[in-house]
């Protein structure tokens, strides 16, 4: 099946296409009127792993349009009303979302990008956390999620000492050692106050 055509090299100018196309996440990207124009080969193996029907599937193809794959109208409308507006404005939209199965709890962040000169938006769906599905484990992430997870839904790791800032108290940096080997997906990274003094001239 035909993933992407020649025109789409152009448009993802400043992205590199082999970086997309190894990546482990679901990656796909939409031309300015919602139509697939792109998948990586993550999306095809999420896709069958999470059971997607395969007539559904058959049917999402390049050219495509992206809102007949949404059910529920009100999600369709938001998505195309935020999809629209990355293309606009050319500022990036990251969105949360759960996609749990019986037996796991996973909760992913959407990054969307846009393409060059309006032409669409590319979109990078990663994988936040994984966990077995149990009352204590969506617990667990609730507490982690107030704790560390921004406003702009980033969790803030200092690159020098690798202590992480807490959301719900200012000023006060965490050492996380999971998170010091292996940051999540949704990073970014600060000096914290502690190690600022390193980098002043």
């Amino acid at each position: 099946m035909k993933r992407f055509g020649t025109d789409f090299l152009e448009m993802i100018k400043g992205f590199d296409l082999e970086v997309l196309e190894k990546s482990r996440y679901s990656i796909y990207a939409l031309s300015k009127e919602l139509k697939f124009i792109y998948f990586n080969p993550a999306w095809y193996h999420f896709a069958i792993e999470n059971d997607i029907d395969q007539t559904a599937l058959y049917n999402i193809t390049l050219g495509s349009s992206y809102t007949k794959s949404i059910k529920g109208i009100w999600l369709k409308f938001y998505f195309r009303k935020k999809y629209k507006q990355v293309i606009k404005t050319g500022k990036t939209w990251h969105y949360q979302y759960d996609c749990s199965s019986a037996d796991t709890y996973r909760y992913y962040l959407q990054t969307v990008y846009p393409l060059n000169n309006k032409s669409g938006v590319l979109i990078v769906n990663t994988e936040m956390f994984n966990l077995q599905n149990t009352r204590m484990n969506l617990e667990t992430f609730k507490s982690i999620k107030k704790r560390y997870v921004q406003p702009n839904e980033l969790i803030i790791i200092c690159p020098n000492c690798k202590h992480t800032k807490r959301a719900d108290k200012t000023g006060t940096w965490d050492w996380v050692p999971d998170w010091a080997s292996n940051s999540p997906v949704n990073t970014s990274l600060e000096i914290c106050p502690t190690c600022r003094h390193l980098f002043k001239d």
